[in-house]
């Protein structure tokens, strides 16, 4: 059944259907953002917008009755669909079929996105008072990430309308809505490792300085670096060295530089400049240069109400107890961090992100929209 002829149940489904229905490949917000503005604005929600770079970026603000303010941040953009003919139906049509709704972004995350201004509809039909709510909103999240939430924080703090707290609809869970919540996230360093050395003919070492011979034990060195204990509730850094380059592709000429590059997903009992510290140590001997990116900050929300109230809202709309968790990548959920926000990630499942067929059940995001409410009407208390 198409979504031209279905008969969403649920406004969150609803939503969810024509979101997917706008094409948003990264940075493209296709009209998104536009469509949740005339969702929001019936319900007392002013936009701002601050396009920086190309990219679409809006907050949605609506003040409440209750002290505090909470809000949702997520992203329009998605990822590209891959081969659209392996796809079981096109990727922006946004088919339901058997109870669930396919399409690019079904999952991440333009189902959250759906779910939370569902969630707020809701409230405000039945004239609940909540607190102030915010939506904050880019197209830059599936890309360079460099235009999108950090310039709407950096607009935030500049106009001091932080939030108190805020739920990023990242998909969070594993097996089912609610399972998991991210309260956290691992920082990431990568490592451009230039090695230096002589090309000559290998029939002639003498003449030349082989850059591979000075690579191998510097990387054997920068494998071998002990990171010590991992803050609690945190997986140990790891570090990986991704790719390694040298030589001309002939087998008689020795190489006079090798590249390599090194991910580094360290946990808070770590921090930039010792990373930066331990990497050169390993180096050092050979003629290098070393190019650092600190692609994003570690952060952490300790426990407290903020948490408490979203597990406890997960429980008593599904009974689970969710995981507090740390794992995954990065999210702009360190842009918020870095901003002085609590931070909670809590979205849908993540079975199919990035994937042909991506895909999302209906009944989750019923499920979603029902946690988000509790979190939303019962947030004053936390402010």
């Amino acid at each position: 059944m198409s979504s031209a002829t279905a008969a969403p149940s649920n406004i969150a489904t609803n939503i969810a259907v024509k979101l997917i229905q706008r094409e948003s490949v990264t940075p493209d917000d296709g009209g998104c953002q536009n469509y949740i503005a005339t969702l929001l604005a019936p319900l007392g929600f002013v936009r701002t917008q601050v396009d920086v770079g190309g990219i679409t970026n809006s907050i949605y603000t609506r003040m409440g009755e209750l002290n505090g303010t909470i809000a949702f941040a997520g992203h329009t953009d998605v990822v590209p669909t891959g081969p659209v003919d392996q796809w079981p139906h096109p990727p922006f049509d946004a088919v339901i079929e058997n109870g669930v709704l396919h399409g690019r972004g079904a999952q991440d995350m333009k189902g959250g996105v759906a779910c939370w201004i569902a969630a707020v509809a809701g409230l405000c039909g039945e004239y609940t008072p909540i607190p102030t709510v915010q939506m904050l909103i880019t197209s830059d999240e599936e890309g360079e990430s460099v235009d999108g939430t950090i310039r709407i924080m950096e607009y935030m703090q500049a106009h001091d309308c932080l939030p108190d707290a805020v739920i990023v609809g990242e998909p969070s869970c594993a097996e089912q809505v609610g399972d998991t919540i991210r309260r956290g996230r691992r920082g990431v360093v990568q490592v451009r490792i230039t090695f230096h050395g002589k090309q000559g003919h290998s029939a002639y070492p003498q003449d030349a300085d082989n850059a591979i011979h000075h690579a191998a034990p510097a990387l054997a060195n920068v494998a071998a670096i002990e990171w010590g204990e991992p803050a609690q509730g945190f997986p140990a850094t790891s570090c990986q060295i991704t790719n390694v380059n040298g030589g001309t592709g002939a087998t008689n000429v020795i190489p006079g530089s090798c590249e390599a590059l090194v991910d580094i997903r360290y946990n808070p009992a770590n921090d930039f400049d010792a990373i930066k510290a331990a990497v050169e140590a390993a180096c050092a001997g050979s003629e290098t240069t070393l190019d650092f990116d600190h692609v994003a900050i570690a952060f952490s929300t300790p426990d407290g109400p903020f948490l408490d109230l979203v597990c406890n809202s997960i429980k008593q709309v599904t009974g689970i107890e969710a995981v507090r968790d740390t794992g995954g990548g990065t999210s702009d959920g360190r842009f918020l961090a870095a901003a002085g926000v609590a931070v909670a990630e809590l979205g849908t499942t993540n079975s199919t992100i990035h994937q042909i067929g991506e895909q999302v059940a209906i009944a989750e995001l019923e499920t979603l929209t029902h946690i988000y409410s509790e979190i939303i009407e019962n947030f004053e208390v936390q402010a």
